[in-house]
């Protein structure tokens, strides 16, 4: 009875962890863009001794000249299975890899994490300390002070008096309450000032930006979105993808049963891929084109020119008319790009809040954009007042805490922040 019931409980770990793997497959493919997607399809075609590759995919120039460098995601998979043996670790370690931003911080919350793989929060902590540990430092971290005591504590800093100062002074290092800190640690204000200088400003704020800076490749988008006519036409770049099928003389040799018990079991297990490949390449291009069509359709006068900016639209809104959660979405668009009658545009930046002015309801996307302008044209950094007033002389009405909010939003550090780190 014990052996019995011991039995039934690994059988269905085991398929429970089947089909947590199989489910961040699907994620994972969700989430890549076109020409990742291309690469990561013919590993897995190469991988399986009875598929075919029946078409090879329109690959341009640009996607060849992208297959020769390593992408972030080829990247840190390779970073992931040098730290991480256990296939549990590995599919923790992944899905952190897919919710980082731009500036390499995590986007998700530990509980999330856990919630959407079903594992205990303290695993997943144990896996996020060890993943901000591989190289890049930091990679994983909420936000600049984790990534920089990361780096500290990898150059053997950790207990030392900058490690001290931004772990537990950070806010007043960045306000400029030097005072207080030399106070604290019994240094003079050049002895504090230097180890700023020495130790602080060598580090990387944003992990991410390494990827940014290294891989910089021309962009194919995902979706193409054309007036033809009266008519709107939408198309997912399947064109670019290898198309593949199992040999037509092992299916014969399967339904001929010509084999043993083994190897009918081994070549079903690789059919068994064959049929999971397809389904959920499917489900991919379904998902892009359902979520395509809905942005057409919510912003057509946009996509002709008739709006500056978008009408404002929530991942949260397309979620719940498709019938899918927020996290399905976010992934869906995640690096994807459309062209489109105005250009080649990210997908995200369809996804704006509302923002009301004397012109009416308006998207915040236009109040970011100049946002972001202002600071990127600032000599010197400008405080969120500052930005507030400008903004308003613009026709924009932005309280203070609102730029404060959407600075954030675009990952902007404050003026303080800035003004350490020029």
């Amino acid at each position: 009875m014990g052996y019995q019931y011991a039995l039934n409980q690994s059988m269905a770990l085991n398929q429970r962890l089947v089909m947590n793997m199989a489910m961040r497959q699907a994620l994972d493919v969700l989430q890549m863009p076109v020409d990742e997607l291309s690469d990561w399809l013919e590993r897995e075609i190469e991988q399986n001794p009875l598929l075919e590759i029946t078409s090879p995919g329109l690959r341009d120039l640009s996607h060849l000249e992208r297959a020769t460098a390593e992408t972030p995601h080829h990247y840190l998979s390779g970073e992931i299975r040098a730290h991480f043996d256990l296939c549990e670790e590995r599919e923790i370690a992944e899905y952190i890899a897919g919710s980082l931003d731009e500036k390499g911080f995590l986007s998700l919350s530990i509980k999330e994490i856990g919630a959407a793989l079903e594992v205990e929060e303290a695993r997943v902590a144990e896996v996020l300390y060890r993943f901000q540990r591989m190289e890049p430092a930091g990679l994983g971290a909420e936000g600049v002070q984790g990534a920089l005591l990361v780096q500290l504590e990898m150059k053997g800093l950790k207990g030392s008096v900058i490690y001290g100062v931004v772990e537990h002074y950070y806010s007043d290092l960045l306000r400029n309450r030097l005072k207080k800190i030399t106070k604290v640690f019994r240094l003079s204000g050049q002895e504090l000032r230097d180890l700023v200088h020495s130790k602080l400003r060598p580090l990387n704020p944003f992990p991410g930006h390494l990827f940014l800076h290294s891989h910089n490749p021309p962009i194919t988008p995902d979706i193409t979105i054309e007036k033809v006519g009266a008519s709107w036409r939408v198309e997912t770049s399947e064109g670019s993808l290898p198309t593949f099928q199992v040999h037509a003389s092992y299916l014969e040799m399967v339904e001929n049963k010509r084999l043993n018990r083994e190897e009918l079991d081994y070549f079903r297990r690789h059919i068994a891929v064959d049929r999971w490949l397809h389904r959920i390449l499917s489900r991919r291009k379904e998902t892009l084109e359902k979520i395509t069509l809905y942005i057409l359709k919510k912003q057509a006068d946009f996509l002709e020119g008739e709006t500056q900016t978008p009408l404002p639209m929530t991942m949260s809104e397309i979620a719940a008319s498709l019938g899918k959660s927020e996290s399905t979405i976010t992934r869906a668009i995640a690096n994807k790009y459309v062209a489109s009658p105005l250009g080649l545009l990210k997908l995200r930046s369809f996804f704006t809040q509302a923002l009301h002015t004397d012109e009416g309801a308006i998207s915040n996307k236009r109040a970011k954009d100049l946002l972001r302008k202002l600071i990127d044209q600032e000599e010197k950094p400008l405080s969120d007042e500052t930005l507030s007033q400008l903004l308003k002389e613009q026709g924009i009405p932005c309280a203070r805490r609102t730029v404060a909010k959407y600075r954030k939003q675009l990952k902007i550090l404050s003026s303080s922040e800035r003004k350490l780190w020029k």
